[in-house]
This record gives C-alpha cells, sequence and structure tokens, in this order.
C-alpha cells in the first residue's frame, strides 16, 4: 500500500496498543496453563502467528505458519519439540526463514519450510547471545517441561536482555522456577505453568514513536497530544526511552533496546549540530529489513545526515526534514518510522509498503488519523 501523508497538527489521546512481546510469552505459559487468553481488538500479525501456532499444537501433521514473526518461530520451535511434536512442519516468509536460528535443534529444510526431526531433550545447551534472544527465551519456556535438569550458557555477547528477563519474569508469575548460574540458566525438570491473570502493559516499542513525536512538535503543541501510559515498574526494556528523550547521549549502546533505534534516530536527526552514534547494532541487518540501511535510507531521502557504519549509526543533526519518496524495506518499524517523520517534515511524503505496521500495530495509520494526520492512500 502506498501512502502520500502531509505534515499535519496532532491532538487528541493516543491508544497505545498492549506489548506485543509480553502477549507472546503470556499467550505461551497461559496455555500451557490450560488457561483461555482472548485476544485484544487490532491483534498485531505477530500475537495471532503465536495464538495460532499454540493451536497446531492439537493438530495432526501440525505446519505451522509464523508469518514473519521471528519470535513466533524461535519460542514454538523448542516448545513443539518438548512436546513430541516432532511432526511438526515450520514455514513463514521467504525473509524469516533465513533469518538465523542458532543453537543445534536438528530442523531440516524441506520444501514447505523447516521440519524438526527429534525431540528436545534435558542437559546442556549452549547458546550464542549475540545474534538474538529470542531462542534462549524459547529455550526457557521450553526446558522446564522436561523430565530432567537444563543449564544454558550463553556465548558472546548478549544482545537484548530485557526480553529474556520479561521471559523469566513471565514463567515466574505462572509458577516455574528458573535459577541464575554464571553466564545462564539452570532449570530444573519436571515443572508446570500455574494459571495466572493476563499481565497487560502498554507496547513502549509502539509507545516510543509518538513520545519521539510529541518531543519534536513545537513545545506549544505538546500538550495536546496525550500519551497515557501506566506508573512504573514495567517489564520492557523499551521504556528506557522516557531516559533518552530525557537526556539523549552522544554514544547509544542499542543492544538491549534495538527496537528503539528507528524512533531514536529520529529524534537525533533533529537535534541540529549535534551527532549521536548507535553502537552495538549489527545484529539489527537480521530483522525484517537490514534495519540498519533502511533507518538511514528513510532518514537521508527526507533530508537528514545518516551514516550506516559496521556497527550501527551515525546521525548528524539537522534543522528540518523535507518531502520526499520513501520505502518501508518489507518492515513495520521502518514504515511507523516514516509516518512519524512525515507529521514533522515541511513537505509530503509517499511511503510505499505502509500496510507493513500491520505485524505490530495494525491501528497506526486509524489512530494516526484520528489524532488529526492527514494521509491519504494512493495505491492500495
Amino acid at each position: 500500500m502506498k501512502l502520500l501523508l502531509t505534515p499535519s497538527s496532532l491532538q487528541g489521546t493516543v491508544t497505545v496498543p498492549p506489548s506485543k512481546s509480553l502477549l507472546h510469552r503470556e499467550l505461551i505459559c497461559r496455555f500451557l496453563a490450560g488457561q483461555v487468553t482472548e485476544l485484544p481488538p487490532h491483534a498485531a500479525q505477530d500475537v495471532l502467528a503465536t495464538y495460532r501456532g499454540l493451536a497446531c499444537l492439537t493438530a495432526p501433521a501440525p505446519l505451522v505458519d509464523c508469518g514473519d514473526s521471528g519470535s513466533t518461530l524461535r519460542f514454538l520451535l523448542p516448545l513443539f519439540m518438548a512436546l513430541g511434536r516432532t511432526d511438526a512442519v515450520f514455514t513463514g516468509s521467504d525473509r524469516l526463514l533465513s533469518r538465523p536460528i542458532p543453537g543445534d535443534l536438528g530442523l531440516r529444510r524441506t520444501e514447505q519450510g523447516l521440519a524438526l526431526t527429534r525431540p528436545l531433550t534435558a542437559g546442556h545447551w549452549s547458546l550464542p547471545g549475540d545474534e538474538t534472544s529470542q531462542l534462549i527465551s524459547g529455550m526457557l519456556l521450553a526446558l522446564p517441561l522436561l523430565p530432567g535438569d537444563s543449564d544454558i550458557t550463553v556465548t558472546g555477547e548478549a544482545v537484548s536482555r530485557p526480553y529474556v528477563q520479561m521471559t523469566l519474569a513471565v514463567l515466574a508469575r505462572h509458577g516455574v522456577t528458573v535459577e541464575k548460574i554464571t553466564d545462564g540458566w539452570h532449570i530444573p525438570g519436571g515443572q508446570f505453568c500455574r494459571p495466572a491473570p493476563l499481565l497487560d502493559e502498554p507496547d513502549w516499542s509502539a509507545a516510543a514513536y509518538w513520545l519521539v513525536l510529541r518531543a519534536l512538535l513545537p513545545r506549544q503543541r505538546r500538550e495536546a497530544l496525550r500519551i497515557p501510559l501506566a506508573p512504573p515498574p514495567y517489564l520492557q526494556g523499551d521504556a528506557a526511552i522516557l531516559r533518552y528523550l530525557d537526556k539523549l547521549p552522544e554514544q547509544i549502546d542499542i543492544s538491549d533496546t534495538p527496537d528503539l533505534l528507528p524512533p531514536l534516530a529520529l529524534y537525533a536527526a533533529l537535534r541540529p549540530g549535534r551527532d549521536t552514534r548507535f553502537t552495538h547494532a549489527a545484529f539489527l541487518r537480521q530483522k525484517e529489513s537490514d534495519r540498519l540501511t533502511a533507518v538511514s535510507a528513510v532518514l537521508n531521502a527526507l533530508g537528514a545526515s545518516a551514516e550506516v557504519q559496521p556497527d550501527g549509526l551515525v546521525i548528524h543533526g539537522v534543522s528540518a526534514l523535507h518531502g520526499g519518496d520513501v520505502s518501508a524495506c518489507g518492515d513495520h518499524r521502518i514504515a511507523l518510522l516514516a509516518g512519524c517523520a512525515a507529521m514533522v517534515a515541511d513537505g509530503p511524503v509517499t511511503l510505499s509498503g505502509a500496510e507493513t505496521v500491520a505485524k505490530s500495530y495494525p491501528a497506526f495509520w486509524r489512530e494516526l488519523a484520528a489524532l488529526g494526520g492527514n494521509w491519504e492512500v494512493l495505491e492500495s
């Protein structure tokens, strides 16, 4: 879908969707506890993929369509193995199936997708932490179900650590014990998830775009855009957006909060005369797009100055953005970036691939229009 977006004065109260990351984990633990979970309206495509994937656990010869959801694939693979569903085949987008799945899970590539070849076994698992934290979370969700104890050792420089902490917190809420050891965790076997109330937090990854957009508005217009958020504490590491907007450092290690890179890059782009360096971000090349290149392409097309580095991005702040033609590059977070940038640019922005927001924030364009954002569909 191609949209024409024009700069707009926004006002009203933003409805922030529930946390996608938290819902993935809650869906799995509640399913294992025998609880029924009602999905929120306008649920993200990734959440729907996990919801439907769990339903496949009781289907004969299941074909698990993960769509474009890395969390669904890396969470459910070990879970199906732990529950003995080695007849399952996991499929999804070409981009998803090309993304790394660390660890030796004995997967076999077929015409349909990734076929399981053996059950998950208790014992010692060594998993790289520098590519993705999702498989670590998947193993933490699955290993307690096995009859024997297990250890996970994380090698390399770990990324996205708050997401692992979120997994541990959700498991603890459901009565599952995991013990911290040097460079990893000890997981006692023979555990089962207990029922627990659904934990709901606003999605800080989504809220970050609105918070950045409000911060970029003229001071006299900021109060007109209201973003209600629950008080702390938060399980999501992306709540760090509040700290960064209070004071943005010259150098940011983005490894723990990678989803903040696009909105923070927009914020940094409109700080004239100041440079901001994002580091430890090379693994973002393996997201729905090469996210470093995609962020740089969108910002530069709109008059910013962004340089891709081997390890991240350098943003040279400018005084204003102009209009232009940009692509979401098949990446929901790039579409969100472009939509917000268009609201504060000096001219209209044409965005191709606007439909990709459905992956994490299906209601985004509807929400933007309700707040006064002007856009029209050029091609459906």
